[in-house]
């Protein structure tokens, strides 16, 4: 033990110092995805290094006692001291990024992700939004010239909703996604057939198209449903497993069945801590998380989770091995504490990237199915099943408790704060007497204990539909009512035939061509500029400045991209110069655009995402400016490794300000959907056909 003394003696100045240059270091760094897992994964240091100490302490116990469990204790040493050195290599990592190439190796999950879904081979993460958007942008238009990319989205979105059906757990919504698989498979196959045969955009080919549409449409909101349904069901209680299999540990060893209640809690902890970690990750595969940070983040705490959960049951064995071992205990507490929380912490990070008004849908829904099942548990004299059903509806809940306030807390709205406030006050008084009354009904197994729980649970039902009735009411602003048209004139007979409506023109849009020969520097700027109008161009420009500047800055990026030659030098170093100041404009007028939004927007997260996006455009746009101006300048003229170098950080910056761009625009547009009252914000957000 006094070995262990002088090594906590000679880590702590380590440690203590390490924290302060990190803290240092994060503050520099302008991409905020390196800073948040600098400082991330200096956390995970500071918190492993007290669990290694413990792992010694206890492996040294155990040792010293005669238990061949140290040999386990060991093993968790081990993982311990593997995690540390993973961190470090990590922050060492971050620290010596410098280039694109290095910008890109962000850490890869892929590897995670095939252990997460049970796969051998590494998968390949996309997001199955940008799938359907494609898909609908190609069946809207039917042009012969995108029928490959269009046809290849519909068939990503079908092996997206059959890869998402192999996943979820409830029967039913299986059986919905394969069979709306199986209803378009033949459809688009005919679309396909009609394509190849050149009439794409015949009539048959347009109504069916139209059809296929509405179809795909209808299985995307149903692969929605069912990763809100899984949220739902998987966070209800998400730290419940882990405390119930650390109490079966402790249990006195006269507790005739105790290893058999062990092994039960312990197998029902894994399969908890899979279908967390693998909703999760359906969550962030969706689409829906567009903040780079928040992916991050939460692709690594279900790898935490993971790794955190065979240890856990582990060392919880050991107290179950040596009942009385207070340093086992110990050990078995703290990395149940470091569990839970990072557990709570992805509950916190799916209710942040779930959509209210979605989640308290299916939580309604579910809690109403689990009274119903209550009550006829109840009629049956099932009262396992009823005390069952009526408490996962309790815990249930208090997930929508806890949304309501976290509402509550978000809004600068007053009215709808008060109005919330007071039915979730209402909600949270009702939830005790309905538990109480049902375990009333199954000791007194009368009519009238049953009537009881049957009055208290439909109180439970109707609050939970009153608390999501106020968040749908204010979830989307009213549209001003359309003015009534005046009556039509008396009839003239005399009067001619009105000419016809002449057809609206459809929003010409300049669309951005990928070159087909050209170097690395020019392909990727043009592919950044492509993807910001990709994401643009969903919108109507009319009434809408914001996604007019959008557009523009992704042409004036994807003609600077064309200006380089196959040598990556610029062909015209003053036009050059020119589109880098006309760039720096253009975001001073994304950045007016998106403050005034996120000033009027009642919606405390939303502002605040869009605000965080919105910092980090002038410092982006000023390195582009500055980094264009020495590429004009000193191109071709140093010496090679030099202009490869400034090459590469112009590509990376272009990169980042598109990117950083289209965030902009999306969090723009989730932040309109809550305004203030009269907000003088006139960005109206209306879908291209």
């Amino acid at each position: 033990m006094d070995d262990l003394v002088t090594f906590i003696k000679n880590l702590t100045p380590g440690l203590t110092g390490l924290n302060k240059l990190i803290d240092n270091r994060a503050k520099d760094l302008t991409n905020p995805v390196h800073a948040g897992k600098l400082v991330e994964h200096c956390a995970h240091v500071k918190k492993s290094v007290p669990m290694l100490i413990a792992s010694v302490k206890l492996a040294c116990n155990l040792k010293s006692v005669g238990s061949d469990d140290f040999k386990v204790a060991g093993a968790s040493r081990n993982w311990l001291v593997t995690t540390i050195n993973d961190n470090l290599d990590e922050i060492i990592r971050i620290l010596q990024i410098k280039t694109s190439k290095d910008a890109l190796a962000q850490g890869d999950f892929t590897e995670m992700i095939a252990k997460i879904m049970g796969k051998d081979e590494p998968l390949v993460q996309h997001a199955f939004l940008t799938n359907f958007d494609s898909a609908q942008e190609f069946l809207g238009k039917l042009d012969p010239k995108t029928a490959d990319t269009g046809f290849e989205s519909l068939n990503k979105c079908l092996a997206d909703a059959l890869f998402l059906a192999d996943q979820v757990q409830d029967d039913a919504t299986q059986e919905s996604l394969r069979r709306q698989v199986n209803d378009l498979r033949p459809m688009i196959a005919r679309l396909q057939a009609l394509s190849d045969a050149g009439l794409l955009d015949s009539a048959e080919g347009r109504d069916l198209a139209n059809i296929i549409s509405a179809k795909i449409q209808e299985l995307e909101q149903t692969m929605r449903d069912a990763i809100v349904n899984e949220v739902v069901e998987n966070f209800v209680d998400p730290t419940g497993p882990a405390k119930q299999m650390t109490n079966t540990a402790l249990l006195d060893p006269s507790v005739a069945d105790r290893e058999a209640q062990f092994a039960a809690k312990a197998k029902a902890f894994t399969a908890h801590a899979e279908a967390a970690s693998r909703t999760a990750l359906e969550v962030a595969r969706s689409g829906g998380v567009h903040d780079a940070a928040m992916e991050a983040e939460i692709m690594d705490t279900i790898k935490h989770i993971q790794s955190l959960a065979p240890q856990l049951i582990s060392s919880s064995r050991i107290v179950l091995n040596n009942y009385g071992n207070e340093t086992a205990v110990d050990f078995m507490q703290t990395l149940k504490d470091e569990y839970c929380e990072r557990m709570d912490h992805l509950k916190e990070l799916m209710d942040q990237t779930t959509d209210s008004m979605q989640f308290l849908k299916a939580s309604e829904a579910q809690i109403q199915a689990g009274l119903k099942t209550a009550k006829a548990a109840l009629a049956k004299g099932d009262t396992d099943t009823a005390m069952k059903a009526s408490t996962t509806a309790a815990k249930q809940v208090r997930r929508v408790l806890d949304v309501a306030k976290s509402e509550a807390e978000n809004s600068e709205d007053a009215e709808y704060v008060a109005r919330l406030t007071g039915v979730s006050e209402q909600l949270a008084k009702s939830v005790k007497p309905m538990v109480a009354a049902c375990k009333k009904s199954c000791t007194e197994k009368s009519l009238a204990s049953r009537h009881e729980f049957g009055q208290a649970a439909d109180t439970v039902g109707a609050r939970v539909s009153a608390v999501r009735e106020v968040v749908e009411g204010f979830h989307i602003p009213p549209r001003p009512p359309t003015p009534e048209l005046p009556p039509p004139p008396p009839e003239v007979l005399a009067a001619p035939e009105r000419p016809p409506t002449p057809p609206v023109e459809e929003e010409m849009v300049q669309r951005i061509e990928l070159p087909r020969e050209a170097d690395a520097l020019s392909f990727n700027i043009v592919v950044a500029a492509r993807d910001l109008q990709d994401e643009a161009v969903k919108w109507s420009s009319k009434d809408n400045s914001l996604i007019s500047v959008a557009r523009q800055m992704a042409l004036q990026m994807a003609e600077m991209g064309q200006l380089f030659d196959a040598s990556g030098d610029p062909q015209s170093r003053k036009q050059l110069i020119n589109l880098a100041k006309s760039i720096a404009k253009s975001t001073n007028d994304i950045i007016r655009l998106a403050k005034a939004t996120a000033e009027a927007c009642t919606d405390r997260r939303l502002k605040q995402t869009l605000l965080q996006l919105v910092d980090r455009l002038p410092t982006i746009s000023t390195q582009l400016k500055i980094i264009s101006t020495v590429k004009a300048t000193h191109g071709g003229q140093s010496d090679a490794k030099s202009d490869r170098e400034a090459s590469e950080t112009l590509v990376l910056n272009a990169q980042n300000l598109m990117r950083s761009v289209k965030e902009v625009v999306q969090a723009a547009q989730s932040a309109t959907i809550k305004l203030k009252p009269g907000s003088a914000v006139e960005l109206m957000w209306k879908r291209r056909d």
